[in-house]
């Protein structure tokens, strides 16, 4: 009875009708063309296709940390066909940061679907001389911070280093991970956040250093790496928690305000089935891409939860951020 449910839900979803007037959607990713973010771009790609039935084209539309990509997505037509793949949690904090770059507001946004979350890290270059997380917290000088801009590794690192009373000193206008994972290497600064996946390499070479887990509990692969909430030590560990909470929505496709529900209801339902095609789940395996799918209506619910901690985030941002203009 629960199987013939379950097909029937599927084979409704499938007979829905389309209501996007146009042959063909566009998903801006504001992202290093070369990135993660990218990669699964590319990989879902063909089984948007399948699934919506129509042409389904990645524009990468990098800048600014994932912001001048996005504001061109509030600024499209709510007809459908152009919508944005990205990182949620830093729309989010650059939102709070009051960025004179955003144009947006999040939550006017309307929220598809979540691919895929994963924890990030604090990485230190070998040539920091910081070995762990206690020579991080008596380093006694400024951290040298490498960054591409206002995104949520840059935001978060801003908390974190409120968090454990750290000096920080963000070094600005670099072209996303792997150029920063560069400078770091080569010692033009201290350490950065990011996925535990896009550093691995660097970490099984003795390049880069895992120091704190961005996340509550240890990360199965690194048990020895502490979570950052064990070292956060003053009024920022609230903040930071809620940091930690908020990066739980990483990768997702949004769309302009102004959608029709119809529009939205469509996209999200036809954007998770997608997710859950067992081809697409067989191949993101194959590739070391994992995909962790939320539906559109449960991440629409989270990042409005998330919203309510501003008051938190702010101030922490806002303070750093007006050293830096």
């Amino acid at each position: 009875k629960i199987l013939l449910t379950i097909i029937f839900f599927a084979q409704s979803l499938f007979a829905q009708q389309n209501p996007i007037d146009g042959d063909s959607l566009t998903i801006v990713v504001p992202n290093a063309a070369g990135g993660l973010m990218a990669r699964y771009a590319r990989m879902v790609e063909p089984y948007l296709e399948k699934y919506l039935e129509m042409q389904v084209n990645i524009r990468i539309m990098t800048g600014g940390g994932n912001i001048r990509g996005t504001n061109y997505v509030w600024f499209a037509e709510p007809d459908g066909t152009t919508i944005g793949f990205t990182s949620i949690p830093s729309l989010v904090l650059a939102q709070f940061s009051n960025s004179p770059a955003v144009q947006f507001d999040i939550q006017e946004f309307n929220f598809l679907g979540r691919v895929s979350t994963e924890p990030r890290v604090l990485v230190v270059g070998v040539q920091s001389n910081i070995k762990d997380a206690s020579s991080l917290v008596d380093l006694g000088r400024e951290f040298i911070y490498p960054s591409q801009g206002t995104d949520e590794d840059f935001f978060t690192m801003i908390i974190l280093a409120e968090a454990i009373g750290l000096e920080l000193k963000p070094i600005m206008g670099y072209n996303g991970n792997p150029d920063t994972a560069m400078a770091i290497i080569r010692g033009d600064g201290d350490g950065q956040i990011t996925s535990w996946r896009a550093s691995l390499a660097s970490m099984q070479n003795g390049d880069q250093i895992p120091i704190l887990n961005i996340g509550r509990e240890l990360y199965e692969d690194f048990p020895n790496v502490p979570s950052v909430l064990s070292y956060a030590n003053n009024d920022a560990t609230e903040a930071m928690t809620a940091v930690v909470d908020m990066l739980d929505t990483h990768r997702g496709f949004f769309g302009p305000p102004g959608l029709s529900d119809e529009i939205v209801s469509y996209l999200r339902e036809k954007i998770f089935l997608a997710l859950s095609d067992p081809e697409l789940l067989e191949l993101a395996n194959q590739n070391a891409l994992p995909l962790v799918p939320s539906h559109g209506a449960e991440e629409a619910t989270k990042i409005n939860q998330l919203v309510l901690s501003e008051s938190l985030i702010m101030p922490i941002l806002e303070s750093t951020l007006n050293t830096l203009r």
